[in-house]
């Protein structure tokens, strides 16, 4: 069964939650999209849905998950609907029946993740209950990471770390990107990951200037460039590294631009702190490696939030709105991108402290990899 965050975890985040619904003067919402369900209950299975109100919490789900929502969903009301071959109610439906009787009065629901139909039936069966469709107000929430969150994340990074260092070892010309890649998802799975938080970058040569490539069949060969981007996930939360080194002889255009976007992501990460706006941090980056000479080959933005989520607020680029605040786990990940030549990316993930920022990778950044040029 996935790990379910400890109860004052739980309660916490559910107090945080109706002090949101007391401030926006609502009566309840409906939590439909899974990542928030999980969020605020702790309960990881599909086609399922949260009602909270001030006093009461409900999850409606059905028949497939009665056992797991009682393992991992304690303290709340399940709620079951008509099972999929039913003609009866359905989880919206339901949800809204279960609205109407609590008397809600006013219910947000999260616009972005309802059909016109499935509000229409929400509509329908909450006759009496006002339905404002609001953008996520979850999502607020987890934006700050709680002491406990940041440590599952730690705990994914440990794994792919691991993992990276073991798959570097068996790297020699002749292998394929899919045969490293599909080995290191492997290792990461064996060493307790949930799963690879996406599929893993395994480029090397001139593949490695593709910003999001996907693995091939090309062989590895003696003198090359190497870009590893790769993810853990641990207790449904992700990790996302990468680094770019080399095997043999390494050629100085690539050496060049290797230095420079090192130099651009210590940068960055040095003015990651509390108040900071999120566009200087991008700056920080961007700027270093526009007067370099590379401003036109550096096309994304220079990371982006962690969570249940491998890309969540806030995104950190030129055109952000927002400044960082303690709680914020953000990725620092600068490139250049030579085609037909090869890339550089150096990516890390980096909490906002009270006072500063934490660095929570541990992987060192360099030309080379021990065990990768033997």
């Amino acid at each position: 069964m996935a790990l379910v965050p400890p109860k004052a975890e739980l309660n916490a985040r559910l107090k945080r939650f109706r002090e949101v619904l007391r401030r926006e003067r609502l009566g309840g919402a409906l939590i439909t999209e899974p990542v928030n369900v999980r969020y605020l209950s702790g309960f990881t299975g599909d086609d399922s849905a949260l009602l909270v109100t001030e006093n009461r919490r409900f999850l409606v789900t059905d028949f497939r998950y009665l056992e797991e929502a009682a393992n991992s969903a304690k303290g709340w009301t399940v709620v079951t609907k008509a099972p999929l071959h039913s003609r009866a109610a359905g989880l919206m439906e339901k949800a809204g029946q279960v609205a109407r009787k609590v008397r809600a009065g006013s219910l947000a629901i999260e616009a972005n993740d309802l059909s016109l139909l499935e509000a229409s039936h929400l509509r329908k069966s909450a006759r009496g209950v006002r339905v404002r469709p609001t953008a996520s107000l979850v999502d607020r929430l987890r934006l700050l990471k709680s002491d406990w969150e940041v440590r599952q994340i730690e705990n994914a990074l440990r794994i792919q770390e691991r993992s990276f260092q073991e798959v570097c070892r068996l790297l020699k010309p002749g292998l394929r990107e899919y045969e490293a890649a599909a080995e290191l998802r492997y290792r990461m799975v064996r060493s307790g990951a949930d799963d690879q938080s996406f599929e893993c970058m395994f480029q090397w040569g001139t593949n490695s200037s593709l910003p999001h490539g996907r693995p091939t069949d090309r062989k590895l060969k003696s003198n090359s460039i190497i870009l590893i981007d790769w993810g853990a996930k641990y207790g449904g939360y992700h990790a996302d590294l990468t680094r770019t080194f080399f095997l043999g002889r390494i050629a100085p255009r690539l050496r060049k631009i290797h230095e420079i976007v090192a130099e651009a992501q210590r940068r960055a990460v040095a003015r990651v702190g509390p108040g900071v706006p999120l566009k200087e941090v991008d700056a920080a980056a961007r700027d270093y490696i526009r007067k370099a000479g590379f401003g036109k080959q550096f096309g994304h933005s220079t990371g982006h939030g962690l969570g249940l989520r491998i890309h969540e607020s806030p995104t950190v680029s030129g055109l952000a709105r927002g400044e960082l605040k303690p709680g914020m786990v953000v990725t620092i990940e600068p490139g250049i991108y030579l085609p037909g030549i090869g890339g550089v990316r150096i990516e890390d993930d980096v909490l906002v402290t009270g006072k500063g920022r934490r660095v929570l990778s541990r992987l060192p950044i360099g030309l080379r990899w021990n065990g990768a040029n033997r």
